[in-house]
């Protein structure tokens, strides 16, 4: 399973970050979420117009456990 990963700040706060993730349930590979995260991370935006995209990354859920165990 692949995760699109964000760090998101408030505008009017911009120490105020927050990590995000959001699986992917189809099957997907990494190269074609790098491809579609811009588009859904500014669908995101349009509902949530406050919060500011810092980084975003996809993962695979290999990625994911190896770095929750750094």
């Amino acid at each position: 399973m692949i995760t699109l990963v964000f760090l998101v700040c408030l505008a009017s706060a911009p120490d105020s970050r927050r990590d995000r993730a959001i699986p992917i349930y189809e099957p997907i590979s990494l190269m074609a979420c790098n491809l579609q995260a811009p588009a859904s991370l500014a669908q995101g935006r349009e509902t949530h117009p406050d919060w500011l995209i810092q980084r975003w990354s996809c993962r695979s859920a290999d990625t994911q456990l190896h770095s929750a165990r750094s």
